[in-house]
């Protein structure tokens, strides 16, 4: 009677695990299926990859004035982030490059206006944070932190 119990015991070990294994594989099917992967759109991703690098060799210009004020280990961070490459590595991965979070025309004009009013600033402008009065700008805010 005691292997009886053991062996129905065993067996019904393995089936949870089983019954375990496969809710994970169907969580990780469904949240997979659920990440949006966007509009691909080439020559939006094209043109907007051209407007963020400008935007990134306009802060980087504006860092090098300051470079001397910012503590050496900011300043590694900073610059890496601002280097080209990975500026627009990280932009691949945002929701305007893939046109996810708001309807696609109102993304990519709310990207073209941010990015001429980014240019027009001056560096002061941009270190007081006169961005954050820009509409276009906080409109692609919104999108890009998926409000």
């Amino acid at each position: 009677m005691k292997s009886r119990a053991v062996h129905s015991f065993s067996k019904a070990k393995s089936q949870n695990g089983l019954i375990l294994f496969l809710s994970i594989l169907v969580f990780m099917t469904v949240v997979s299926c659920k990440k949006d992967k966007g509009i691909v759109n080439v020559e939006w991703q094209n043109e907007s990859l051209g407007l963020t690098a400008e935007i990134c060799a306009k802060y980087r210009e504006c860092a090098d004035k300051e470079w001397k004020s910012i503590p050496e280990n900011l300043k590694k961070f900073t610059e890496g982030r601002l280097e080209e490459t990975q500026c627009q590595k990280r932009f691949r991965e945002s929701n305007a490059y893939k046109l996810i979070g708001a309807d696609p025309l109102a993304i990519q004009t709310a990207y073209k206006d941010c990015h001429k009013q980014i240019l027009q600033f001056r560096c002061k402008d941009l270190q007081e944070g006169k961005i954050e009065t820009v509409s276009s700008c906080l409109v692609f805010q919104k999108v890009q932190n998926g409000n």
